[in-house]
C-alpha cells in the first residue's frame, strides 16, 4: 500500500510540475479600455493573475512596450490628438516623456539591450521608422520610403528590425541599411505587426491575406525569419491581431474578439495552434499585449 501511496504521490507530483511547466511565464503588458472611455496600460502575470494598472485612470495611454529585463515600459500617450512616448518603471516610477512634437509617435520597441527604442513616426501623411536612446538623446530616421511604415519589432539579437511596410513585413539591419520584404502580401490582404520568436528563426504577425475567397479579417500568422514557410495560427471570422510571443517561446499572445463579435481580449495559443486561453478578465475591450520575463 505504500507503494501505491508513493506513486500515487509521485504522478500527482509530476503532474503538476508539467502543469506548471506549461502555464505561461513572465509579465504582460497590454491596453484596457475604462468604463469613461480612456485607455490605460495594465500588466498581468503571463497566466493572467496579479491583474493592476500602471497609468492612471484619467489619461489616455496604449500601446505599451516591456523591456526585456521586465523592468520597464514604453508607451504612448494620447494628448489633445497627438500620441508621444513616455518610458517608466513598470512600478510606476521615474515618468519621463522621450519623444514629442508636432508629429505622432506610437508602437515602441526595446532593443534586447534595453539601451535604444524603436518606433513610427507619422508626420504629414508619412510614417517612418525611428530610432532613439532609452532616455529619448539620439533620435534618427532609419527609413525614408514614400510608404507607411510602422510597427517596429527588434531582433533578439539586436541586429535586425522587422517592421511593416505598404502591407507586407519588411526587415532591416539595426542601422537601417539592408531594407527588403520577407512577406509578398497578397491580393487585398495586408500583412502588419511582426514580432520575433525568442530564439529568432520565426516571425508571428497579423494578416488579412485571403486564402482561396474565405473571410479577409485579421488572422495571426507564422514564418521563418527569411519569410518561408507560411502558416497560418488561427482561423475564425473575427478579429485577431498584434501577436507577441512569451519569453520562454512557448506561447503566443494576441488581441481577439472571440468567441463572438465584440471587444477584443488578450488571449495566448501554443505555436502549434493548441492550447487557445483567454487570459485577460475584463468585460472592457484589452489590445495590443507586450510580453516579457
Amino acid at each position: 500500500m505504500k507503494t501505491v501511496a508513493c506513486l500515487g504521490i509521485a504522478a500527482l507530483c509530476a503532474a503538476a510540475a508539467a502543469s506548471s511547466a506549461s502555464s505561461p511565464g513572465g509579465r504582460i503588458v497590454f491596453t484596457r479600455t475604462s468604463a469613461i472611455g480612456t485607455a490605460r496600460i495594465w500588466v498581468m502575470n503571463g497566466n493572467g493573475t496579479g491583474q493592476r494598472a500602471v497609468t492612471p485612470l484619467r489619461v489616455n495611454d496604449e500601446g505599451a512596450a516591456l523591456s526585456r529585463d521586465g523592468r520597464r515600459v514604453a508607451f504612448a500617450r494620447r494628448v489633445g490628438g497627438q500620441h508621444d512616448l513616455w518610458v517608466m518603471s513598470l512600478n510606476g516610477s521615474g515618468l519621463r516623456q522621450v519623444a514629442s512634437g508636432p508629429a505622432d509617435q506610437s508602437n515602441p520597441s526595446w532593443s534586447p539591450d534595453g539601451r535604444s527604442i524603436a518606433f513610427a513616426r507619422f508626420l504629414g501623411g508619412r510614417a517612418d521608422i525611428w530610432v532613439m536612446r532609452s532616455d529619448g538623446s539620439g533620435q534618427r530616421r532609419l527609413t525614408t520610403s514614400a510608404a507607411l511604415e510602422d510597427t517596429p519589432a527588434w531582433s533578439p539579437d539586436g541586429r535586425r528590425i522587422a517592421y511593416a511596410r505598404a502591407g507586407r513585413i519588411w526587415v532591416m539591419n539595426a542601422n537601417g541599411s539592408g531594407q527588403h520584404a520577407l512577406t509578398r502580401g497578397s491580393a487585398g490582404g495586408v500583412d502588419y505587426a511582426p514580432s520575433w520568436s525568442p530564439d529568432g528563426r520565426r516571425i508571428a504577425f497579423e494578416s488579412t491575406r485571403n486564402e482561396a475567397g474565405r473571410d479577409l479579417t485579421n488572422e495571426i500568422w507564422l514564418m521563418g525569419a527569411d519569410g518561408t514557410h507560411l502558416v497560418r495560427l488561427t482561423h475564425n471570422a473575427l478579429e485577431d491581431n498584434r501577436p507577441i510571443w512569451s519569453p520562454d517561446g512557448q506561447w503566443i499572445a494576441y488581441a481577439s474578439a472571440r468567441p463572438h463579435p465584440g471587444p477584443l481580449h488578450i488571449w495566448a495559443v501554443h505555436p502549434n495552434g493548441r492550447g487557445l486561453h483567454r487570459v485577460s478578465s475584463s468585460r472592457l475591450e484589452e489590445y495590443l499585449p507586450s510580453w516579457s520575463r
